[in-house]
């Protein structure tokens, strides 16, 4: 099934805007940008910042969906729900939650594409968000708006839900075992 992440190889260059160094992905398929996020030991995340893409596979979205047949590593995938987690951790009145360092940044757009925000968090960062990722509920969710303060729909805050819980669990699992994350929105 070809996608966005295949059916070209990856360019690596240096934003001007974050001096890190990316890859320029174009967007043949129109699939759209997805998040997703894998386990990084502590002994890992110096390197990982300084460059993250040895600890990221070449096609997370071949990850998420199992395909050719591979089991799906330990991952947090949240397809294209990024997003309206951001809404929820980072509303437009007030500051960020701490769990919005999860779902932080965004894929710059290009003319033949974008380029992927790719981060990275500590074992105290995924601590931290995991914390606070539990204090978000029902009740959140449903008050949860767009940025020009429309409601989600129903299925809108089911989705937003699912996705939630799969971030609780993930964030939760690399609590327990110490461990800090790379995440690519892209």
């Amino acid at each position: 099934m070809p996608h966005c992440c295949t059916e070209h190889a990856a360019v690596h260059r240096t934003t001007q805007a974050t001096g890190r160094r990316a890859v320029v992905r174009p967007t043949i398929g129109a699939m759209g940008i997805r998040y997703y996020a894998y386990p990084l030991a502590p002994e890992h995340v110096d390197l990982a910042r300084a460059d993250p893409y040895p600890f990221l596979p070449a096609d997370p979205l071949a990850d998420a969906w199992e395909l050719d047949g591979r089991p799906r590593p330990d991952m947090l995938y949240l397809d294209k729900c990024w997003k309206e987690l951001q809404w929820l951790t980072c509303p437009t009145a007030g500051a960020p939650r701490t769990a919005y360092a999860l779902v932080r940044g965004q894929a710059t757009h290009t003319g033949g594409g974008w380029v992927p925000w790719v981060d990275v968090l500590s074992p105290a960062d995924v601590d931290d968000v995991a914390r606070d990722l539990v204090l978000i509920g029902e009740d959140e969710v449903a008050a949860c708006g767009d940025p020009h303060g429309d409601p989600l729909s129903a299925s809108g805050r089911e989705y937003v839900t699912h996705y939630l819980r799969e971030a609780q669990e993930f964030t939760a699992r690399l609590q327990r075992r110490g461990w800090g994350l790379v995440h690519v929105i892209g």
